[in-house]
């Protein structure tokens, strides 16, 4: 955790919250951004004062005038703009391809980092993984269940290319690092090595069966730990050391063409603008999350979320020279961390004292849920975006063994006699093992009874005592006739001291939604599939991996796929050239 916000505070922040204090890239794939690109016809809010995206034209697809100061001028030939994951993954690809590579990279070289968590890669056949024992499921099912979860929309070609390359991706992105690998999850630390890999959720819980689950978990992620940045820069000194020149300070503003092919990018630096010749350019700019008019435009059902890192200059890039926003309904990457006992399926009651769901879903899907339930009637709850209560007894140490195990799931009880054993593990975040200090510090709330657990929550009494009776009642007949969740995971709440943990509003990480581009990556013609020559996309700049919503199928398959396809774009736009 960042130095300054405890583990109780993270998990009382929103994921978005969270974000916003530095530490919630947990599945984010680009670098840290500063700003937007909200345009004339954005209100204060950024929403375009409420005009429906139909009926309006924004600024931002009106193309800024060419710059005329230009201070510098250089010649390459892939020019990669961006140096998060994927372009880190792409100028590393076309610079160990023999090709003259300039990266531009908007931060300055003092300040660069990568999102401050972001660790889990869901990569697929790593030899880290091989030495490991993880075997990932059949291709066809992790597949098909993400056709399932974006309704359809995703583009099952990118998944399979994901499932087929994405280990020996990884293992050559990382050549060069100095690390350790934990055995297990739970494993200690054995050396003093800054960095290391664990395995995630590893091994499984033997009572885990993902083909009875309504929303499966695939077994298999490892983490970067103590986040990404050790791996990007292994692959950034092997770039250098191929003859990549990275430009830090100079932030990729507008792209320039020559007849139908693009050549080059304007950048703005401290000192003017500077003008890049490439015979190939790559987008890797991050997703558009922190520009509030694009998402009103593009995804207006986002615009309660806050957070988002990237301003979507790199989507604007690529419209500018007639390149296309794929088409939506973009899926924001919105899930739920949780509370003490993270997402466990526990019965949730909302600000009205109601149950409203089947509380056996992860993170992704209670955020989803969320959106639907009032405010709070206490200002404070209200300003904090509080929308639900998350309510489980004494007895949890004994139940969470049978919740689900995956991304955000806690279901291992460690009694504090057996702490020592396990210390690396509980010194993490989100990692499936807790203690009862741990619970104990980080619920909201903890009390004797259900006039206590009303007063404390702002909960009204009778409404609160009704639902939770009749929650118990069907957890005794061991069968939810309200919401149909699974009865392994029907827990009543009637042994004190009961537990509640706030749920707020969850926080937008990463919009997924990019430019429409072909196969090889190349961005396409507005309206068709035709590439612009000389124009490639890679990252969260690009369109086509994931639609509608943000699937916790696989935990790290947005840095899966950047790393993946940004080193797919480099080799590309290399052999184009």
């Amino acid at each position: 955790m960042n130095k300054g916000l405890s583990r109780r505070a993270f998990l009382g922040l929103g994921a978005t919250a969270a974000a916003a204090a530095g530490v919630a890239g947990l599945a984010g794939c680009a670098p840290q951004q500063s700003g937007t690109a909200n345009s004339g016809n954005a209100g204060a809010d950024g929403s375009a004062s409420g005009i429906a995206p139909s009926e309006y034209t924004p600024d931002f697809l009106t193309p800024p005038p060419v710059p005329t100061d230009v201070k510098e001028e250089k010649d390459c030939d892939v020019l990669v703009i961006g140096l998060g994951l994927a372009g880190t993954a792409a100028a590393k690809a076309a610079a160990e391809a023999g090709k003259k590579v300039i990266v531009l990279e908007k931060q300055p070289e003092d300040g660069y980092t990568v999102i401050s968590m972001a660790g889990d890669f869901g990569v697929v056949g790593s030899q880290i993984q091989k030495d490991l024992g993880i075997e990932w499921a059949p291709k066809e099912d992790i597949m098909n269940e993400y056709v399932k979860e974006t309704g359809g929309r995703c583009d099952t070609w990118m998944m399979s290319y994901w499932y087929d390359h994405s280990g020996e991706d990884f293992d050559w992105f990382i050549e060069g690092a100095d690390y350790e690998v934990l055995k297990s999850t739970a494993a200690n630390r054995e050396t003093d090595k800054p960095n290391f890999i664990r395995p995630k959720c590893f091994p499984k819980l033997e009572t885990y069966n993902y083909k009875e689950e309504l929303y499966p978990y695939f077994h298999g992620t490892i983490t970067a730990n103590p986040n990404m940045q050790w791996c990007c820069q292994a692959a950034c000194d092997a770039a250098k050391a191929a003859g990549a020149e990275i430009i830090y300070g100079a932030e990729g503003e507008q792209l320039f063409k020559d007849g139908e092919a693009v050549a080059g990018a304007y950048a703005k630096t401290a000192d003017g603008y500077l003008k890049v010749n490439a015979k190939a350019t790559i987008l890797c700019t991050g997703d558009y999350g922190a520009n509030l008019e694009m998402r009103h435009y593009y995804a207006p059902w986002t615009d309660e979320f806050q957070g988002g890192y990237d301003d979507g200059q790199g989507q604007l890039m690529g419209i500018w020279a007639g390149g296309w926003m794929e088409l939506g309904p973009h899926a924001p990457m919105t899930h739920h961390m949780g509370g003490a006992l993270g997402v466990d399926s526990y019965l949730q009651l909302n600000m009205e004292g109601k149950r409203f769901m089947n509380e056996d879903v992860p993170g992704q899907n209670i955020a989803d849920e969320h959106t639907r339930q009032p405010v709070a009637k206490d200002p404070e709850l209200a300003a904090a975006g509080v929308k639900a209560w998350q309510i489980f007894d004494s007895k949890w140490p004994e139940q969470i063994i049978h919740m689900p195990d995956g991304h955000g799931y806690t279901t291992y009880f460690i009694p504090e006699e057996e702490a020592a054993n396990y210390e690396t593990v509980l010194s993490g975040f989100g990692l499936g093992y807790t203690t009862q200090a741990m619970v104990d510090e980080a619920v909201d709330v903890k009390c004797d009874t259900l006039e206590e657990l009303a007063e404390q929550t702002g909960l009204p009494y009778e409404t609160m005592k009704a639902e939770i009776e009749r929650y118990n009642e069907l957890c005794h007949k061991g069968y939810d006739e309200d919401f149909g969740k699974m009865a392994k995971r029907m827990f009543p709440v009637e042994n004190p001291p009961y537990y509640a943990c706030k749920f707020g509003n969850a926080g937008m990480l990463v919009m997924f939604g990019g430019l429409e581009c072909n196969h090889d990556l190349q961005v396409t013609k507005d309206g068709t599939n035709d590439p612009i020559p000389g124009l490639y996309v890679a990252g969260n700049t690009m369109g086509r991996r994931l639609q509608v919503d943000y699937p916790v199928v696989v935990a790290g398959i947005s840095l899966a796929t950047a790393l993946t396809f940004g080193r797919l774009a480099g080799t590309n736009a290399a052999a184009s050239v």
